[in-house]
């Protein structure tokens, strides 16, 4: 090492390296689904859905590269994984279409409208979202989708954290409620279920709301819905904040954002125990019940996704003693 190099400067690199991996800012593939972020502008086209072109892997924000390109469907980081989606109401259609190969023709006569389409016209804070939408007949069957976190989201690659915090923060808005296909005890049934997931499928909590718009939220698959005191908006946007902490069997909690008060409040008290350990956070499973048809089309509006972590001990000593011997090379 560098005579120069003194023991206090080399604390102070340490200290600084440490403070700089306390939280560590997403550059977001799911962001606000700009084309920045690797989203194309929607275009009515059924080649749209994220599952078709490689949604979230180009644009400044998302690692650079070209795009839209084509891709073999569901080898991305988006993925139709249930009955319906891709502009389909079963696998057999969807299968159809795809076999023709890359890149597909523009049109289906047997495609209906449950798709997931980023550059949705009509955001937040900018003329881009997330829409959802399956108006499909109610039978049908949910449009099931998974995204596969990864570094542009989380900062570092997501598998790699494996304990510590980490926190999603996005904004939402449902289509109109409506009391169809209610749930056995007479309530709302299900409309819009998000499942925080690790590599190996293990489930750690679930968060949605139901055909009411009622804000619900469970620990398992397994358990009844936890009702809240929050009906989503059906014409702003609300927010939800999810805290997770890795370490040991896993906790998390919930903080809600209700637009009409312009406040947050506490949905789940934070170290509330997840339904099943997850060993990370890589995977973010979106489902959309059939049925829905009223507003613009039943589609029902995501944006604004924003991240962040606390990197285990070993990492930022990784980050100190590069930057240390940076500064010996000097």
């Amino acid at each position: 090492m560098n005579a120069n190099l003194s023991r206090a400067h080399v604390w102070g690199v340490l200290t600084l390296a440490l403070s700089m991996g306390v939280v560590t800012p997403a550059l977001a593939r799911l962001g606000s689904f700009v084309p920045a972020d690797g989203y194309a502008v929607q275009s009515g086209d059924i080649r749209g859905d994220v599952s078709y072109y490689n949604s979230g892997a180009y644009g400044a924000n998302a690692g650079g590269g070209s795009g839209p390109t084509t891709i073999t469907a569901d080898s991305g980081s988006w993925k139709v994984i249930g009955p319906a989606g891709g502009y389909f109401s079963n696998p057999v259609d969807r299968a159809a279409y795809v076999a023709q190969g890359v890149p597909y023709s523009a049109g289906f006569t047997n495609a209906l409208a449950a798709y997931n389409v980023g550059g949705h016209s009509g955001g937040r804070t900018d003329n881009f979202n997330l829409a959802l939408r399956n108006d499909t007949p109610l039978g049908t069957g949910p449009m099931v989708h998974e995204y596969l976190l990864d570094q542009y989201d989380l900062g570092v690659a997501p598998a790699s954290v494996t304990s510590g915090p980490v926190s999603m923060g996005f904004y939402f808005c449902p289509n109109p409620g409506d009391t169809l296909n209610p749930s056995p005890d007479g309530t709302a049934g299900d409309k819009f279920t998000m499942s925080l997931v690790d590599s190996i499928g293990n489930i750690g909590l679930q968060w949605g709301y139901l055909r009411d718009n009622s804000v619900v939220w469970r620990d398992s698959p397994t358990n009844p819905w936890n009702a809240t005191s929050f009906v989503a908006d059906q014409t702003n946007w609300d927010g939800v904040r999810i805290n997770l902490d890795l370490t040991a069997a896993g906790t998390f909690g919930i903080d809600y954002f209700d637009v009409s008060a312009n406040t947050w409040s506490n949905l789940v008290p934070a170290g509330t125990a997840m339904g099943q350990s997850m060993g990370e956070f890589t995977v973010l499973r979106w489902q959309l019940e059939d049925g829905l048809s009223a507003g613009v089309g039943g589609k029902n509006f995501f944006d604004d996704f924003s991240f962040s972590t606390v990197p285990e001990p070993s990492t930022a000593l990784l980050v100190a003693l590069a930057l240390v011997g940076v500064r010996s090379r000097r």
